[in-house]
């Protein structure tokens, strides 16, 4: 992981940023969860493109990079995203994990150690993320494999009226 840094995001990485979550929505969604790809609603423009502008002018991106260019992303904030239950301890949620496939383990493992060491700073107990937890939870068990701990399943309701099986993961600091 020596060829991997983290560091702030900017507008110069939105585009990577954009790109790389569109390859995992097209890519590994179909080839590794098929019926994720179901579950996502689409919107034009696409609300993801909003949300990674507005966490890009608030300073909130994580940017990884090997030697050659941009590898991985991610969004940290103070706050759970309104389906969450808020926590008592003082928190960093990691949202929008997303890496290049081809750099798919080490860039996770940086995001995750990345985040865990700006929680650590901010003076936060807790890193929480959340991932989808549909088919047999292979999605799940990746972010454990990162150090995470299952905690809370939820539902989050979908326009269409169907639901979204997702899962609230911790780690202590």
């Amino acid at each position: 992981m020596s060829d991997m840094t983290v560091g702030a995001g900017g507008s110069d990485e939105v585009v990577d940023f954009l790109g790389m979550l569109h390859d995992y929505s097209s890519w590994l969604v179909l080839a590794r969860h098929p019926s994720l790809y179901e579950t996502l609603e689409w919107e034009d423009p696409p609300l993801i493109v909003k949300q990674v502008l507005g966490h890009t002018r608030a300073g909130q991106t994580r940017i990884c990079r090997d030697l050659l260019r941009v590898t991985g992303g991610s969004v940290l904030t103070d706050a759970a995203p309104e389906f969450v239950p808020p926590v008592d301890d003082p928190e960093l949620y990691l949202h929008l994990l997303v890496t290049r496939m081809r750099h798919r383990q080490l860039s996770m493992a940086a995001l995750v150690a990345d985040a865990q060491a700006e929680a650590a700073r901010c003076g936060a107990r807790l890193l929480r993320t959340h991932c989808w937890a549909g088919e047999d939870g292979r999605l799940v068990r990746e972010y454990e494999e990162l150090g995470f701990t299952a905690t809370l399943e939820f539902e989050a309701l979908r326009s269409d009226g169907s639901f979204w099986p997702g899962q609230v993961l911790q780690i202590r600091l």
